[in-house]
């Protein structure tokens, strides 16, 4: 069932429902859905939300705990949830920061491997999916501009936080 506003609708009040914001949510909610029945598909053994922590932290690799909450945009407290499963099940090890005691370091565990090679096979299902119909050139062109915006919105982000710590 699609959810899309009908852009008539929407018209007087300004509001584009192709805008680029619009675009990046709808596709990143349906790629978000896409990947869950993926993961479901493969009969992966824990939450698709723990199979996106195990996904970022082999992205990232080792890294702090509240980093990366940040990199997943969740809470805290709700990465700490899914770390205390990940970690009951032997995926993930958390050990103090030798930079600050306070701050924790998470790692994955070499047990993950076998779990995130079948996430990765959903990944690639996903990606096949969004990709349908579209060219090897219209794929490169779109990641090279999705790449830039990233660029651009990271460069203003950090530099709001260095005037906001000034």
């Amino acid at each position: 069932m699609t959810t899309f506003i009908d852009s008539k609708t929407v018209a007087p009040y300004g509001i584009d429902p192709d805008s680029l914001g619009f675009l990046i949510s709808d596709m990143a909610r349906l790629m978000r859905a896409t990947f869950e029945r993926e993961i479901e598909r493969a009969n992966v053994p824990i939450t698709t939300s723990e199979a996106r922590v195990l996904v970022h932290m082999a992205r990232c690799g080792a890294t702090r705990q509240h980093v990366l909450a940040e990199n997943l945009g969740l809470t805290p407290m709700s990465v700490t949830g899914f770390l205390d499963t990940l970690e009951k099940a032997g995926l993930v090890a958390r050990a103090p920061d030798p930079a600050d005691r306070r701050a924790k370091i998470v790692t994955l565990t070499d047990a993950a491997q076998e779990l995130l090679d079948r996430i990765a096979i959903a990944g690639r299902q996903v990606r096949t999916l969004a990709q349908a119909g579209l060219s090897d050139d219209q794929v490169v062109a779109f990641k090279s501009a999705a790449l830039a915006i990233r660029a651009n919105l990271a460069t203003e982000r950090a530099a709001s936080r260095l005037e906001a710590a000034s």
